[in-house]
Order: structure tokens, then sequence, then C-alpha cells
């Protein structure tokens, strides 16, 4: 039996059944295919030196004046 085959028997069940099928597989899936692990972003500043950047660059003195 081929996946061909397989795909044409799944298209001749009912809309109900073809759930119950896809529900089943997805079980047997999940246990079967390894889990995406998510990886960590590495951390380029921290929150702090965000804060003092904008301080120190955006909302100096000098460019506001400029406006």
């Amino acid at each position: 039996m081929n996946a061909e085959i397989v795909y044409q028997v799944v298209k001749a069940l009912s809309v109900e059944e073809q759930r119950l099928l896809f529900i089943k597989l997805n079980k047997e899936f999940d246990n079967v295919l390894p889990s995406k692990k998510k990886c960590k972003k590495k951390l380029i500043i921290s929150d702090e030196e965000a804060i003092a950047y904008l301080i120190k660059n955006v909302f100096s003195k000098s460019k506001l004046i400029k406006k």
C-alpha cells in the first residue's frame, strides 16, 4: 500500500471520519517526531544599557534644543 492509495481512501471518508483520522495521526506523529526546540535568543544589550543609551543619545538636551 502506498501513500496515493491511502490518500484516495481517506478522501472517500466522510468529513467527520477524516477529522478523527487526522486527530489520531497527529497523536501518533507527536510521539514519533521530535518536538522543535525553541532556541533562546542571544541578549545583545540589557534593558538598563538600552535605557542609558536612549537617555544619552536620544533624549539629551542638545538634541531637544535643535528641534
